[in-house]
């Protein structure tokens, strides 16, 4: 065998086992990986089930708030209602308070009216009654004169004689 060969041979030697290295590297790489990819997945699953979990918690929260909200709303509208159906009482009653206000000062002006016209009515009546007695008395009072005087010429004939 000559030196070519042995070199030759040594250098197949040396790629045979560079080759073996690298395939036993290869096969520890590859079973390092599966071992990674393994816990990687069996990571996936904790963090996945964390995650799904959380958003079912938020989801039940929002659910819940939903809920509330709904009702709030619903609370709302029923309130809105309410008030409208109160308002719209309000309205009528404050209608019916000012036809019955309106009424009252009708009737309340027609009885002033009336009263003043009585008042009138006796203010004609009592002036009238006054003139009246006012004469009477003034009659009265002329024929007591008159009689005074003929009281007088009956008590004195000769006075009137003088005269």
């Amino acid at each position: 065998m000559s030196i070519k060969d042995k070199v030759i041979f040594g250098l197949l030697g040396v790629l045979l086992i560079a080759g073996v290295y690298f395939q036993v590297m290869a096969g520890d790489m590859k079973s390092r990986m599966s071992e990674l990819n393994i816990k990687d997945n069996e990571h996936l699953d904790v963090i996945d089930k964390e995650f799904r979990e959380g958003l079912r918690q938020f989801d039940l929260k929002f659910e819940g708030r939903g809920k509330h909200i709904r009702k709030a709303q619903e609370d709302i509208v029923s309130n809105t209602n309410l008030i409208n159906e109160k308002a719209n009482q309000l309205s009528d009653n404050i209608e019916e308070v000012q036809y019955n206000l309106d009424e009252y000062s009708r009737v309340t002006n027609k009885k002033i009216d009336r009263t003043n016209n009585d008042v009138t009515d006796l203010q004609d009546s009592f002036d009238s009654q006054r003139r009246l007695t006012s004469r009477k008395l003034s009659d009265l009072e002329q024929t007591l004169t008159q009689l005074k005087n003929e009281v007088k010429d009956l008590q004195d004939p000769d006075k009137d004689k003088k005269k």
